[in-house]
C-alpha cells in the first residue's frame, strides 16, 4: 500500500511478462491483454458521492478519453521487453474508448431489480458492466481478433506451400 498507482500497474504488468516467459507455451497459446473499462461516475468516485444515475442512454457526442498514463505505461514496460518472443505474442484489445461511450451500461441502475427504482447514492455501482451489452462488444471484438488471426495463418501457410522450392 507504499506504491503509487502507477507502480503497481507497471509492477502488474511486469507479473504478466514473468507469467508468460516462465509459464507459457508461447507457440500454442494467444494472450490478449485487455486495457481498462473506465468508470462513469459524475460529481465524484464511489467513496464521495459520485454515481452514474439514471443513466439510460449511452453517450452519443465526441467523448474523448483522454490519453491514461497506464496505456502509456502498459507500452513503456512492453518496450523494455521488445526483443524477447513472449511480449511478440501478447495482443492488446483496447476496449477503453468504446466503453467510454456507455455510460448507460452499468449496473448501478439495475441490480436492484424492475420496479425497485434506483439504487441509492451510496450504493451505486460503475465499474460493472451490465450483461448484455458492453462486455458482450468486448467479445465480439476478441472474436473478430482471432479470426483475423487464423486468416493470416491460414494465408501464410498457402504462401508458403505455394512458393518454389529452391534446389543447389
Amino acid at each position: 500500500m507504499e506504491m503509487s498507482v502507477e507502480t503497481a500497474y507497471g509492477r502488474s504488468i511486469e507479473t504478466l511478462i514473468d507469467w508468460l516467459h516462465t509459464e507459457v507455451n508461447m507457440s500454442k497459446t494467444r494472450v490478449f491483454f485487455r486495457t481498462y473499462a473506465p468508470v462513469h461516475f459524475r460529481g465524484g468516485d464511489w467513496k464521495t458521492g459520485g454515481s452514474c444515475h439514471l443513466e439510460k442512454l449511452p453517450d452519443l457526442g465526441s467523448v474523448l478519453v483522454s490519453p491514461d498514463y497506464r496505456f502509456k505505461l502498459f507500452f513503456d514496460v512492453l518496450s523494455k521487453h521488445s526483443n524477447e518472443s513472449q511480449v511478440m505474442n501478447l495482443h492488446l484489445l483496447n476496449v477503453t474508448s468504446m466503453s467510454a461511450r456507455r455510460k448507460d451500461g452499468h449496473a448501478s441502475l439495475y441490480y436492484l431489480g424492475p420496479g425497485s427504482g434506483p439504487a441509492s447514492l451510496h450504493r451505486q455501482d460503475c465499474s460493472h458492466w451490465c450483461l448484455p451489452g458492453v462486455p458482450d462488444s468486448w467479445n465480439e471484438l476478441l472474436y473478430t481478433l482471432l479470426l483475423k488471426q487464423e486468416l493470416v495463418h491460414a494465408q501464410d501457410l498457402t504462401e508458403s506451400s505455394q512458393a518454389p522450392s529452391v534446389t543447389a
